[in-house]
């Protein structure tokens, strides 16, 4: 090879693995999905089937009200999380330490995204409802408070092909009446009669999680199914005169066994809704309620609901004492 060859050979190969290292970090740009504008937002890296778990953290980062309750102190996972979230602020990381932390042994084998979250879930989720139980005459038959982070919504009940998630939260505190061949036995009557129970909501969580029950079990094949049906969810929800407006969702799609999650997040900084795939973290193309008070989606799986709070209780949040490094970043979202 003489001496202009290889000299021409040399410049091809140093252009060729200039090429290469460009569009590596074009990838690596394009993988992240953040601009200038969007630096605040970035992605957690996928173990091996970890997307469950990356889409439940990353509704938890735009959930500030945690953040004060993390102690760094006391147990092994706040201090993960607060590691987590403090990274996520500037860069794309890891799960490892959050993943060994919650005991997850497997990172190769999916797990469902709402049993994840219970493992996670503070008292600023937790609300109590009661139960009541009553004869014909007022006689109580049964009373009992139980505390809940999640409440499941059934998607049975449909309507032209869509489920109302609405209508599917309004039905967990309707009346049920027990007649004929359902009476109850009432102690003080001393016999079976006429019943009516009743569900209420004695204390309000903050944030309110609402599970879409997709993974049901089908008595007729005797094995687990998925609903993948359309439901329609309001931007809104109201109950015991206190309102929750959507700021994540936590979507499924796929099968039982070859599923993946992502989730679907708004940012109280600028009001815009970001899809969270793994490292993918990009300003949603199509954004929720836009143009409807509804949002139609065949992949919600859970809901993250937040309270509306008073001018009062916003003064009094904003005078508290810093509690946390990440103080913040309460004030972004």
């Amino acid at each position: 090879m003489t001496t202009a060859m290889w000299g021409d050979l040399k410049r091809r190969m140093i252009s060729s693995r200039k090429r290469v290292l460009e569009e590596v970090e074009t990838a690596d740009k394009k993988k992240q999905r953040v601009t200038e504008q969007q630096r605040r937002h970035y992605g957690l890296i996928n173990q091996g089937a970890t997307c469950y778990l990356n889409s439940v953290l990353q509704v938890l980062f735009m959930t500030p009200e945690i953040y004060g309750r993390l102690d760094p102190k006391s147990l092994i996972t706040d201090q993960e999380l607060r590691k987590i979230f403090e990274k996520l602020q500037e860069t794309t990381c890891g799960t490892e330490n959050i993943t060994k932390s919650l005991e997850i042994e497997d990172v190769y084998e999916q797990e469902d995204a709402a049993k994840c979250l219970e493992l996670i879930l503070d008292k600023v989720f937790q609300g109590q409802l009661a139960y009541t139980t009553k004869c014909f005459k007022g006689h109580s038959i049964n009373e009992e408070t139980n505390p809940f982070w999640t409440l499941p919504l059934s998607l049975r009940d449909m309507h032209d092909g869509n489920y109302s998630v609405e209508r599917g939260f309004e039905k967990i505190f309707q009346t049920k009446f027990y007649k004929e061949d359902n009476m109850l036995f009432c102690k003080q009557c001393k016999k079976k009669t006429e019943a009516a129970s009743g569900c209420e909501m004695v204390e309000s969580p903050h944030i309110l999680i609402l599970l879409l029950k997709r993974f049901v079990f089908d008595y007729n094949i005797m094995s687990d199914v998925k609903s993948d049906c359309s439901v329609d969810v309001p931007q809104e929800i109201e109950t015991q005169g206190k309102k929750y407006k959507l700021y994540g969702i936590v979507n499924h799609m796929g099968s039982l066994t070859g599923g993946h999650y992502t989730a679907t997040v708004r940012s109280r900084e600028d009001k815009t809704w970001y899809d969270c795939e793994d490292t993918h973290v990009q300003k949603a193309e199509e954004q929720p309620f836009a143009k409807a008070r509804t949002y139609n989606s065949s992949t919600a799986y859970l809901l993250m609901y937040r309270a509306s709070v008073s001018r009062d209780e916003v003064k009094e949040e904003q005078e508290e004492p810093c509690k946390s490094q990440l103080t913040s970043r309460r004030t972004l979202f």
